[in-house]
């Protein structure tokens, strides 16, 4: 009797192990099993990420073409530009009355320091007064030779011309634009 209750005894200890390792296999089998479909799930991701960094790549050849093509663009309309700034140029003269006549070319920038008053500045030394009601400025003197009133009615004046029109404007208030021509004339002037 006491081989069959260590019989029993083995048996049921037995079954106890294989249900126990059974269970314990079946537990582990599941986490491997979840393990792989992590890992497949990872390598999906991967190379998602792999085709999106590619797709990155690509645009960012792109990108950096365009760039060079835009670069290209600046560096054309750069040339371009500094083409216009040297043709934009004219002819300041100044006839003192007596003989002596000046010639200077200026170079300036069209609808930046396009003005007569501008461009004369560039190349004399004016004597002027600013009129803030008007916006502009009257010129005294040119070059050291300033006006002069022979009576009330009269006097010797610096009158300048554009493209060999008197102009109805002030210095500041007159355009110049590229090829144009301003004469500055010392003369005399009555107004009675």
């Amino acid at each position: 009797m006491a081989n069959s209750s260590l019989y029993k005894v083995l048996v049921v200890g037995l079954l106890a192990w294989a249900v126990l390792s059974t269970v314990t296999l079946a537990y582990y089998y599941n986490l491997y099993l979840d393990l792989l479909m992590n890992r497949e799930s990872l390598i999906r991701k991967l190379e998602e990420f792999d085709a999106t960094l590619g797709k990155l790549k690509q645009q960012l050849t792109n990108l950096t073409q365009q760039l060079n093509t835009y670069n290209e663009s600046y560096q054309d309309l750069l040339r371009k530009f500094r083409l216009s700034v040297e043709r934009s140029v004219a002819i300041v003269v100044f006839d003192y009355g007596n003989g002596t006549i000046e010639r200077h070319k200026v170079y300036f920038i069209e609808g930046i320091n396009n003005t007569v008053f501008n461009v004369t500045v560039v190349v004399a030394d004016l004597n002027y007064t600013y009129y803030a009601a008007y916006n502009d400025y009257f010129i005294n003197g040119i070059n050291g030779v300033n006006n002069r009133v022979v009576n009330a009615t009269s006097g010797y004046y610096w009158l300048f011309y554009v493209n060999f029109r008197l102009s109805d404007k002030g210095a500041y208030q007159t355009k110049v634009y590229d090829g144009d021509v301003i004469i500055w004339n010392y003369t005399y002037v009555s107004w009675g």
